[in-house]
């Protein structure tokens, strides 16, 4: 495949890890000299005096050559800005080379990406764990499912409706045990809304309190 029919990934902030992974083959196609500039820093542009001591060459002394080079360390540091969105091009605003604004970035993000990491492993511990209150309203448990649920949403960690359908029967107390077993023979749970449900149940909580009313109270004879 022609490299210029690729297009260049372009990172928004979000899934470093992705957005690396991919930039670095598309400049290794593109162009793999500047993705070894990238990696360990500018072609040097130099000058040797009489004594054999090197020093940095000024522009107006650049040979052929020179200018080759200084073309190639600026392709490098192009390729890199072509991949960065403009929401993040002020975290490598101060970075003069590629390898620079390269290694800036893991600085920023892979630290992120651990905290996300992190937060994952715990919310999905309380997802695994979630389970109903003893006598607490279904209101009050799909909040807390919903709360969880979301920001696992929110950090990439999604779930299919039937699995969050079977997570929430799981969840229920032994009295609820009639009302999930209807559910699982009568309903198709592939096609069950998580709203439909939540109907479902609290139409059902409120038959639990009327029975729980209606029910006599024992005598207490003298």
């Amino acid at each position: 495949m022609n490299s210029k029919s690729v297009k260049c990934p372009v990172f928004d902030g979000t899934d470093y890890g992705w957005w690396k992974n991919r930039m670095m083959h598309f400049i290794q196609g593109t162009d793999y000299e500047c993705w070894v500039i990238i990696e360990n820093g500018p072609l040097a542009i130099t000058t040797t005096n009489a004594n054999g001591v090197s020093s940095v060459k000024a522009p107006k002394n650049y040979t052929s050559d020179d200018y080759k080079k200084a073309e190639k360390n600026a392709r490098a540091i192009s390729l890199l800005q072509s991949g960065i969105g403009k929401s993040e091009t002020s975290r490598i605003a101060e970075s003069k080379t590629a390898k620079q604004i390269w290694d800036s970035l893991p600085l920023a993000y892979e630290g992120a990406v651990q905290v996300k990491k992190q937060r994952i492993d715990l919310l999905m511990q309380q997802y695994e764990n979630f389970k109903i209150h003893e006598d607490e309203p279904i209101k009050s448990m799909s909040s807390r499912f919903s709360s969880i649920n979301n920001e696992l949403s929110n950090l990439g960690r999604q779930f299919e409706t039937k699995d969050i359908i079977r997570k929430i029967l799981r969840s229920l107390t032994k009295k609820w045990r009639q009302k999930v077993t209807a559910i699982e023979e009568c309903r198709d749970l592939a096609t069950l809304t998580y709203e439909a449900l939540m109907g479902s149940l609290m139409a059902h909580e409120i038959t639990l309190e009327n029975d729980v009313e209606d029910k006599p109270k024992l005598r207490v004879w003298p």
